[in-house]
């Protein structure tokens, strides 16, 4: 009788190790897998930090080993709906490909400005909001209701600041009907318009989709790369915000980061040029380099690899 009683609570112990380790598995698999929400193609050089967490897929657990400092081709990056909404970067070292958060690489750059930065720590200021009520407040054309990408300008004027910009569109908004979410120098990101509804500063075909900011001019080295910095700094927590890709606009209205010389090159409504010409002379003066939307593109990864 005794024997048989501890052969049943043997298997019930058994069965209660088996349930116990399903759940258990389970679990640990629901907090290692990456649920991915959109990924994109790249081709870009890295390194990787000290104590990197490199892994052999995206759903594995086992982690591989790989040199400190290891420099690393990156080809493509995923967006994740779980685990803290993490990026992952695609790496290939010595011809095989690994998974790694995007926190534990430091992209290299190929523009001198770009560099720069990256050797400063990528630094950038805080976004305040000064929010003005007079703006009115219409949603975005979106299934989602949410912007799809961002739109750069420049203000086109010498030696004005964000404080003269704000108060010149603030006073002309009535006859104008132009407005911008955002406005960025080489200290300060200001946000004057709630970036949840469409701003009005890129035409038809671009207002009800995208969020935008203003350029101030600047004259120095350094602070025309502050202010580049903080700009992407400002494109990246947008797409980021937003669970949006870094890519670059397209002919065919795809893409996340555009000048308002792509609106009005691919998708029309607006003849502006903003801001091609106030980048590129201020790169050749100041760094004796050039400056476009693709080495900006570069930089907001470089921002949102860090988020």
């Amino acid at each position: 009788m005794a024997k048989r009683k501890k052969k049943q609570n043997l298997i019930y112990l058994s069965r209660i190790i088996i349930v116990v380790a399903i759940i258990g598995g389970s679990w640990f698999y629901s907090h290692h897998t990456r649920e991915v929400s959109n990924s994109y193609a790249v081709s870009e050089t890295a390194t990787l930090s000290s104590g990197a967490r490199v892994y052999n897929s995206l759903s594995a657990i086992q982690r591989a080993n790989l040199p400190d400092q290891a420099l690393v081709k990156v080809n493509r990056y995923y967006l994740t709906s779980n685990d803290n909404d993490d990026t992952y970067a695609r790496i290939t070292y010595n011809g095989k490909n690994y998974f790694v958060r995007t926190t534990d690489i430091e992209l290299k750059m190929n523009n001198e400005i770009n560099s720069y930065l990256t050797q400063s720590g990528l630094p950038h200021a805080k976004i305040t909001k000064q929010i003005s009520s007079i703006f009115e407040q219409r949603g975005y054309s979106t299934s989602s209701g949410n912007p799809r990408g961002v739109v750069i300008h420049d203000t086109g004027n010498e030696n004005s600041t964000i404080s003269s910009e704000v108060s010149y569109m603030k006073q002309n908004y009535s006859s104008t009907r132009v407005f911008v979410h955002t406005f960025i120098d080489n200290q300060q990101i200001v946000n004057i318009a709630d970036t949840k509804y469409m701003a009005e500063g890129a035409g038809p075909y671009a207002n009800p989709y995208f969020v935008q900011f203003e350029m101030p001019h600047e004259y120095t080295a350094a602070s025309f790369a502050n202010q580049l910095g903080n700009a992407a700094y400002y494109t990246a927590y947008i797409l980021k915000q937003n669970n949006l890709p870094v890519t670059k606009g397209t002919k065919d209205g795809g893409g996340t980061v555009w000048t308002h010389a792509m609106i009005s090159s691919y998708l029309g409504g607006t003849d502006h040029e903003d801001p091609i010409s106030y980048w590129s002379t201020a790169a050749r003066k100041l760094f004796g380099t050039t400056y476009n939307i693709n080495n900006f593109v570069e930089l907001v990864q470089a921002y949102y690899n860090q988020m």
